[in-house]
């Protein structure tokens, strides 16, 4: 079996090279991030904090062509969150350590290179690398998403099990965010059994080159860089927090 599925990416991946100026499109995802919000020793909060939703539901949109890809946030106006669940979303962040967000990412498939532009408390960053490998390991399992056929592979991890959904039928290797690196578009992403990220609307159309610009705001570091300013900045708000409490302590 696993032969066969080798025969298959084989021939999928040869396919579309004599037509890389016909393939691309714009593909719009369904981002689901689950909430949690831990016992505080509050009765009031902890009732309260079981009236929130348990998790937001975010529109993302990938352009892409055999050539570059741009994932990000839609420019389209989209429904605003209720108050709820604006509510949810700030208070799930409350008390933890902060942490960069992707605002967006640029890959260049012919450079073999990639742009992340980090937004980390309040300051933008842009993360300049080469796209690394993934050890995606195929599986028989297929299934439908969006009346195209994808096949399963798995990421395995110390801490999470990945399942992406791919379909050779749009043979680029693309996906959201850093899911891709498989022959054809990701169009869903499972973690630890969860659906967090779902293709909702496919147009396979070259999207216009004003669609596929690089990021340049932001001050560029190396992944190295990146995670030093991570611990730095993590440490400075756990002392905060210590400090904060140690003074609390003081006046009760």
């Amino acid at each position: 079996m696993q032969a066969c599925l080798l025969a298959i990416v084989t021939i999928v991946i040869i396919i579309p090279v004599n037509a890389q100026d016909q393939v691309g499109g714009t593909i719009m995802y369904q981002q689901t991030t689950s909430y949690s919000f831990p016992p505080t020793g509050n009765p009031e909060w902890d009732e309260y904090a079981k009236t929130l939703p348990t998790e937001g539901q975010f529109d993302k949109v990938l352009y892409f062509t055999t050539d570059f890809s741009l994932y990000e946030e839609p420019t389209f106006e989209k429904e605003a969150m209720s108050e709820m669940e604006m509510k949810a979303y700030y208070m799930a962040r409350h008390g933890k350590a902060p942490r960069p967000e992707l605002k967006r990412m640029y890959c260049d498939f012919n450079k073999n290179s990639r742009t992340e532009q980090l937004d980390f408390m309040t300051r933008e960053f842009l993360l300049e690398e080469e796209i690394p490998a993934m050890n995606w390991r195929l599986s028989p399992s297929r299934k439908k998403v969006l009346d195209y056929t994808c096949m399963e592979a798995v990421l395995l991890s110390d801490e999470d099990t990945i399942k992406a959904w791919f379909t050779p039928e749009i043979p680029v290797s693309t996906g959201p965010a850093e899911y891709f690196g498989l022959p054809g578009v990701v169009l869903a992403v499972e973690k630890n059994n969860e659906t967090i990220y779902l293709a909702t609307l496919i147009e396979l159309a070259v999207p216009g080159e004003e669609l596929l610009v690089e990021p340049e705001d932001g001050k560029k570091v190396t992944r190295d860089e990146m995670d030093q300013i991570i611990r730095e900045k993590t440490e400075e708000y756990h002392k905060t927090v210590a400090s904060k409490g140690a003074r609390s302590n003081i006046h009760k």
